[in-house]
């Protein structure tokens, strides 16, 4: 069929016409790009006025200030407090800059003042996770961050950004700029600057720093309290090798120098020097900031110009640094010479008190080192996981019969501290009483990987292994994760994560960030408060002398010889969820074993910071729906419906042996006495041998 001349050549105008339109507007489409390119250009000449001047001294962080729940300063980071040293660059050495391009920028002098491939790669992530997640910032880029701009994350900040750096190119040389950023970049403890920075972590002058060494503080410039070598210094080390790595890359070293870089001893040659800083809690400051570098980047410390509401109570703060110096104290004679305290509101994750060592300024006890965040065994204080975990499931009632006599579990041989058993006894009497033995029979009883699950989902984090010695805490847990779990008991079942922020506002008092608080059931109500109304009886049957009414556990650790590296005890009321740890540590992470075990810290710091709390805090559970009181005769032990009819024995037992006190009467009075009677203590399995070392240089 023929096609039609005339209605194909009609079709040629209005394709056109889009374009005859824009022709015809042509005028106004020129004037406004006039306007926008006339704008940019002010926009540009009014920010660059600010720009820094390579030849001043470019310090010029704003202050940090971090403010407690009700508006009193814990600790303000002004440039005052600061350390800084101005250097040239031939002035900080021949790896400084080397070393800071390779952990930074490795193609600096290779691109402009935007890398497009890093923007490309980092827009891809960015999109797929939808979020502003990847970094792709060229060392321009950086300067102009800290220098210039507020900490928030968006896509118009980052034209600020990109604009103000093609600027900060036009203006000044690569050299200019790069010694600006090394003069002006953040490392840590008050260290503003490579010259600083030497100094402060090496006692020495920026032109004599080794490779590893200037490795070693480029590194930590990405995050300053992540990889803080005091209380991070793994996460540090690991930093300093991806730099000495990126040295090679680019040339700066050969891989035999290195090499030897890599095996240079920089934790023995760290002797970092104090600061002028002033805090009141300087180990919650440190985590605060930690998280600003999370969600910010580390820009926001950077450049200051910040203040950061927190959930701290200063005046709980200080009853808990008064109640961990003074029972450090106290505990001397145990050879106890370190301590660590958290406590949170429950009903809503927020953390009112936050002491991470017993004195922050003492190198004799690594007191720079935050122990709440440090992984350690919770010993008995692990126990209420397994059996909550069997209560839920029906296993047993607090009624059930257990049998504490020795007890050999498929060639796991548990034990107490007195080395015997109470003969049968019931649940509830073995929690209250830490007994190992019973412990252990109820998480095989459960199941170790049910035990685990429950634990997790309740906020420990840590890789725990799924073996009888973890019933009774020999896997290892922080004090921050610990405190997790038992604010979900504290919390009627909904797990509420614990936070540190409020609110962050920029130096223009609007608001950058605020806390979204999320929860998550993990038990009903009626589940939670199995635990709750029997360890209120806890602190009785050791005669705590605490003022107001508690669920609490206490936990020891073992180091399989029968010493004690670390002493625990947990407290929860419907108001507040606090964990107490004691032990003796050293300038290098080591430390000594203590004779203070959980009760010693029940009858110490925790009564002091217990009997110092507000009069409100005072509340305890109604018993909720869903509980019944009385399985098994005794009218004090809670249980569910439908798992009373189970018998209260269980059907079957591992082989038992005859114990050394097998005639103990299993009646709580005639045991032994709870002055007496420390918490029992894990015996875990020994360690795996240790794999080959590769070189330290090997690529994770």
């Amino acid at each position: 069929m023929a096609s039609n001349p005339v209605a194909r050549g009609r079709q040629h105008p209005l394709l056109l016409r889009p374009f005859a339109w824009l022709w015809a507007q042509k005028v106004w489409i020129a004037a406004a790009v006039g306007v926008l390119l006339l704008a940019s250009t002010l926009y540009v000449l009014w920010a660059i006025k600010d720009l820094p001047d390579p030849s001043q001294n470019v310090l010029a962080a704003g202050d940090v200030m971090v403010l407690d729940r009700n508006g009193k300063l814990i600790e303000d980071w002004s440039p005052a407090g600061h350390y800084h040293v101005t250097l040239t660059l031939e002035q900080m050495g021949p790896y400084a800059a080397k070393g800071v391009l390779a952990a930074e920028d490795r193609n600096f002098y290779n691109h402009g003042a935007l890398d497009p491939a890093s923007i490309a790669r980092a827009a891809w992530v960015d999109i797929t996770s939808r979020g502003f997640n990847e970094g792709a910032s060229t060392i321009t880029q950086q300067l102009v961050k800290i220098q210039l701009l507020t900490p928030q994350k968006s896509f118009t900040r980052k034209v600020q950004e990109m604009v103000l750096a093609i600027a900060l190119e036009q203006r000044y040389s690569k050299d200019q700029i790069l010694g600006m950023y090394l003069n002006r970049v953040y490392f840590g403890h008050g260290a503003y600057g490579f010259g600083a920075a030497a100094r402060t972590y090496f006692n020495k002058d920026a032109k004599d720093t080794t490779a590893a060494q200037a490795a070693f503080l480029a590194g930590i410039i990405q995050a300053p309290s992540a990889y803080d070598p005091v209380t991070h210094y793994d996460a540090a080390r690991d930093r300093e090798l991806y730099v000495l790595r990126g040295m090679v890359a680019t040339g700066a070293l050969s891989p035999a120098e290195a090499e030897k870089a890599a095996n240079e001893d920089i934790k023995k040659e760290l002797h970092i020097q104090a600061t002028a800083r002033q805090s009141k809690a300087p180990h919650f400051v440190d985590y605060v900031l930690t998280d600003l570098e999370s969600m910010f980047g580390s820009a926001a410390i950077q450049q200051g110009g910040i203040v950061v509401r927190t959930t701290l109570d200063l005046g709980i703060q200080q009853n808990a640094q008064s109640a961990v110096s003074n029972g450090v104290r106290d505990l001397a004679g145990f050879n106890v010479n370190n301590s660590a305290l958290l406590a949170a509101d429950p009903r809503n994750g927020e953390v009112l008190a936050w002491v991470g060592s017993a004195d922050y300024g003492n190198d004799s006890i690594g007191g720079q080192f935050d122990v709440v965040l440090s992984k350690r065994q919770p010993g008995s204080s692990f126990k209420p996981y397994v059996y909550e975990a069997a209560l839920r499931d029906h296993k047993i009632t607090w009624a059930t019969i257990l049998h504490d006599r020795l007890t050999d579990f498929g060639g796991y041989t548990p034990r107490d501290f007195d080395n015997g058993g109470m003969g049968d006894i019931k649940a509830s009497t073995a929690i209250l009483y830490s007994r190992n033995i019973p412990a252990v029979q109820v998480g095989k009883m459960e199941g170790m990987d049910n035990v685990i699950d429950l634990a997790h989902a309740m906020g420990i984090k840590s890789q725990l292994q799924p073996y009888l010695p973890t019933a009774i805490g020999a896997g290892d847990v922080t004090l921050y994760e610990h405190l997790q779990g038992y604010e979900t008991f504290a919390n009627q079942g909904q797990r509420v994560d614990l936070n540190v922020i409020k609110e962050v506002d920029d130096s223009s008092g609007h608001s950058v960030f605020k806390y979204n608080r999320n929860s998550t059931t993990v038990l009903t109500q009626a589940e939670a408060y199995l635990m709750s109304g029997v360890l209120k009886n806890y602190q009785n049957t050791w005669n705590f002398g605490w003022n107001r009414q508690m669920a609490s556990k206490t936990g020891t650790s073992d180091n399989g010889k029968g010493g004690i590296p670390d002493s625990w005890i947990m407290a929860y009321n419907p108001d507040i969820a606090i964990g107490v740890w004691v032990g003796n540590t050293a300038p290098n992470g080591g430390g000594g074993l203590i004779r203070a075990y959980g009760e010693n810290v029940g009858l110490t710091i925790m009564k002091r910071f217990i009997n110092n709390l507000p009069p409100t805090m005072r509340d305890w559970y109604p018993t909720p729906s869903g509980i019944k009181m009385g399985c098994g005769g005794d009218p004090q032990d809670p249980f569910l419906p439908g798992a009373c009819n189970a018998s209260p024995t269980p059907s079957s037992s591992p082989t038992t042996s005859a114990s050394p006190s097998a005639s103990a009467s299993a009646s709580p009075s005639t045991s032994a006495s709870p002055s007496a009677a420390p918490s029992p203590a894990p015996s875990a399995p020994p360690p795996p041998p240790p794999a080959p070392s590769p070189s330290p240089l090997a690529s994770p």
